[in-house]
């Protein structure tokens, strides 16, 4: 006959329930980090790429600078800064757009999983409700059995003591007769 559950057994599912969901956020957290390394990978590519490309610019424009003289090397450098700076405002402009619309996608993401996450933990309560009703239920059915069987063993009590009762006077009848007889004789 299997066990009556007890609150300790609803306990341990409640933190089965709790490490699951722990599980879950940190595996999360770890995507999310693991996303934000990528992002910085490629970010830092990015540059080494840029930085890279400016360095063949700036070697070649060199050679045309000294082909073409003081005037023009001047009017060059200033062209190339200007471009430089409009690289770099467009790039940091693209960047913090890429972060912003990563850090959205990632909000977004978040916000399903932990709605996904809610609903998941609401249908494990009804769920877990609805085993506790059942497990009430076999556990009043149980209970009643047994109140049964405990009316059934004190009856049972009662007979095995009136035998027992009428099997005590026999044996004094029978001794009182034994020992009239050992009397006489």
């Amino acid at each position: 006959m299997p066990r009556p559950a007890d609150s300790s057994d609803f306990e341990r599912l409640g933190g089965d329930l709790r490490q699951e969901m722990s599980a879950t956020a940190t595996g999360l957290r770890q995507e999310m980090s693991a996303m934000g390394a990528d992002l910085r990978q490629e970010m830092s590519a990015m540059g080494a790429d840029l930085r890279q490309e400016m360095s063949e610019m700036g070697t070649g424009l060199r050679h045309e600078m000294r082909a073409m003289g003081e005037q023009v090397r001047a009017e060059l450098r200033q062209e190339i800064q200007a471009t430089s700076e409009q690289v770099r405002t467009d790039l940091r402009q693209e960047i913090q757009a890429s972060a912003a619309e990563t850090r959205l996608q990632m909000e977004k993401f978040e916000s399903r999983l932990l709605a996904r996450v809610d609903a998941s933990a609401a249908e494990t309560r009804r769920y877990m409700g609805v085993v506790a009703e059942d497990l009430r239920s076999d556990i009043k059915a149980v209970a009643e059995g047994l109140g049964a069987l405990d009316e059934k063993v004190e009856r049972f009590r009662g007979e095995v003591r009136e035998d027992f009762g009428k099997v005590d006077r026999r044996l004094l009848h029978l001794e009182v007769r034994v020992i009239g007889r050992s009397d006489r004789a």
